[in-house]
C-alpha cells in the first residue's frame, strides 16, 4: 500500500463520529493506564490492569476492553496496561523532535471546535492521539449499524475527523514525514486484519459480523430481501465451520457471491456495459478534459492525473466518466462490465499531499449545496491523487478503448489487481478486490461514443443502488 494522506471527506454525520470516538477513548485510555474521564495516568505499563483500576473510582467492565488483548492457546490471559507499538512510538518520537510537526500537532486542537455534546470524551492532544492510533491497531472494525457503520469501517479516520480540516491539520497531516508513519501504521494494521486474531469479530454476539443484524445488512447490501434470504443463500461461506469458514476479517470483507447473485445482465450483448461493483452511482460526466483543475468545482476530472499521464490518456478526451462508491458492507471485489481482451495494468501511488487544504471545502459551497455534495465532491478529488487501479480494456464494439479505476480511500481499500496484459476477459470476469474498507471506482469511455444510463427499477441511474453485473449503460457509436 503506498504513502497517502488519511484526511479525505467531511463527516456525513459528526454525532456519529463524536460517539464513536467517546466509546473508543474508554477503552483506549484504560488499556494505557489513563482515567477515561480525566485521561490522568493511574498506573505503569505492565501492571495487571484489573488490579490497577481498583485504584481508581470508575466502573470498569473487563468485556469492553478484552477485544484490544489477543492470547495464543495454552497462554494465561492476563490483561497488562499496554506499551505503545514500536511503529507508533516511532511515530510518537518523531512529532516530539520535529518542530514543523510538534507544532502542527499542537495546533489543530486549540483550532478544532469542541464536540456537539460536551460530555463526550475528545481526542485532546497528540499523546492521546497515539495512543487511540495505538489501540486501534489490534482491533478489526466491528458491525456498527445505521450512521455509525462508516466510521466503524474507517476508525483511524473517526479519530481525526474533528481536527484533520483545520489549517493545522493541513499542515500536520500533508507532511512528508508524517505520510510515512501512517503509511507505517496502516501497514502494521493490514497485516493484522489478515491475522487469524481479527477473526474475533466474526461472531453471533453484539458487534460481531454473525450477529443477526450484521447478516441481514450484508444480505440487503447485495440486493437480496432480508426477510427472506440468507447470508449463506448469497455469500459463499461454511455455516458450520468457526467464524462460517473465514480464516481473518480481510477473508470476510472480500466474501465472494454465489454466481447467480453477481451474474452479468445480457452478458452477450456488447452495446450493454454491467456494473462492475456493487455501489452507488454518484456521477455520470461527459467531455472529461486532458487537464483541468479537478479541484474545482464544475470541473471534478482530469484525465491526465487519473491516468498518470499514460500513452492512452488522449483517447479518453472528450469521452465519458460513471463514478460509484462503494460502502463498507457492499461486495468488495471487482468485475469486468464489459467482454475484451487487458491492454494494459497499471497500480499508481496515491499522491503524499493527498487531502486537500479547508479553503478546498469551502470553495465547493454555494446556497445550493448539501454536506453530501462536499461528501460526493471529495470522491471527485480523491480520483485524481490516491492510489487507483487502472485496467484498460480494449472491448467489443461499439464500446472499444475503455478504462476501470479502482480508488483507494485513505486508510482503507487496498487496490488489488488479479488480471493480466492480453488476458481476454468474459463479462463478469473477475479484476480484482479493494481490501479492508469502503472505495470508490470510475468507468472511463473513450470519445465518439455515447454513453447513455439504464434507469433503475423506475429510478435514474445516478443516486441509484446497483449490484455487480447489473446492466446499467447502453453505447453506441
Amino acid at each position: 500500500m503506498p504513502e497517502t494522506t488519511v484526511c479525505r471527506w467531511l463527516p456525513e454525520d459528526p454525532a456519529a463520529i463524536e460517539e464513536y470516538v467517546h466509546d473508543l477513548l474508554y477503552v483506549s485510555r484504560l488499556i494505557h493506564g489513563r482515567h477515561p474521564d480525566t485521561f490522568e495516568p493511574f498506573a505503569e505499563v505492565g501492571e495487571e490492569l484489573e488490579m490497577a483500576v481498583g485504584r481508581i473510582n470508575v466502573g470498569f467492565e473487563l468485556s469492553r476492553v478484552r477485544h484490544c488483548y489477543y492470547f495464543d492457546v495454552g497462554e494465561e490471559e492476563v490483561y497488562r496496561v499496554r506499551t505503545l507499538h514500536p511503529i507508533v512510538q516511532e511515530f510518537k518520537d518523531f512529532i516530539e523532535k520535529d518542530g514543523a510537526a510538534y507544532a502542527a500537532f499542537n495546533k489543530m486542537f486549540e483550532q478544532a471546535g469542541p464536540p456537539q455534546n460536551d460530555q463526550q470524551r475528545r481526542v485532546r492532544n497528540y499523546v492521546e492521539l497515539m495512543e487511540a492510533i495505538d489501540t486501534n491497531l489490534a482491533i478489526a472494525p466491528t458491525y456498527r449499524p445505521g450512521p455509525s457503520a462508516m466510521v466503524a469501517g474507517v476508525p483511524f479516520y473517526g479519530i481525526i475527523a474533528r481536527f484533520c480540516n483545520t489549517n493545522a491539520g493541513y499542515e500536520a497531516f500533508t507532511h512528508p514525514e508524517v505520510n510515512k508513519r501512517f503509511y507505517g501504521v496502516f501497514t502494521a494494521w493490514h497485516a493484522y486484519l489478515m491475522s487469524p486474531a481479527s477473526a474475533r469479530v466474526i461472531h453471533a454476539e453484539e458487534g460481531g459480523w454473525l450477529n443477526t443484524a450484521a447478516l441481514r445488512a450484508m444480505v440487503q447490501s447485495a440486493g437480496g430481501n432480508p426477510e427472506q434470504d440468507t447470508f449463506e443463500s448469497f455469500y459463499v461461506c461454511n455455516t458450520t465451520a468457526p467464524h462460517y469458514g473465514f480464516k481473518s476479517y480481510d477473508e470476510l470483507f472480500v466474501r465472494e457471491l454465489h454466481l447467480r447473485h453477481r451474474a452479468p445482465v445480457l452478458p452477450e450483448n456488447p452495446a450493454i456495459v454491467n456494473s462492475a461493483c456493487s455501489s452507488t452511482v454518484d456521477k455520470l460526466y461527459n467531455n472529461l478534459q486532458k487537464t483541468d483543475k479537478f479541484w474545482i468545482k464544475r470541473t471534478p476530472y482530469s484525465l491526465s492525473h487519473m491516468l498518470a499521464d499514460d500513452s492512452l490518456t488522449d483517447q479518453f478526451v472528450g469521452g465519458t466518466l460513471l463514478q460509484a462508491m462503494l460502502g463498507s458492507l457492499d461486495y468488495h471485489r471487482w468485475r469486468s462490465p464489459v467482454k475484451g481482451t487487458v491492454v494494459k495494468i497499471r497500480l499508481i501511488s496515491g499522491a503524499t499531499h493527498a487531502n486537500p487544504h479547508p479553503t478546498y471545502y469551502a470553495a465547493c459551497l454555494d446556497n445550493n449545496t448539501t454536506d453530501q455534495d462536499v461528501v460526493s465532491r471529495s470522491q471527485d478529488f480523491v480520483s485524481n491523487i490516491s492510489t487507483r487501479a487502472l485496467i484498460f480494456i480494449q472491448a467489443e464494439e461499439p464500446v472499444g478503448l475503455m478504462c476501470f479505476v479502482g480508488v483507494g480511500l485513505g486508510e482503507v481499500s487496498t487496490c488489488n489487481m488479479v488480471v493480466r496484459q492480453g488476458q481476454r476477459l468474459e463479462k463478469g470476469a473477475e479484476l480484482g478486490q479493494f481490501h479492508f474498507g469502503g472505495s470508490t471506482h470510475c468507468l472511463i469511455f473513450r470519445r465518439g461514443v455515447t454513453v447513455t444510463p439504464i434507469d433503475q427499477g423506475g429510478r435514474p441511474l445516478v443516486g441509484s443502488k446497483v449490484r455487480v453485473g447489473k446492466d446499467i449503460l447502453t453505447v453506441r457509436r
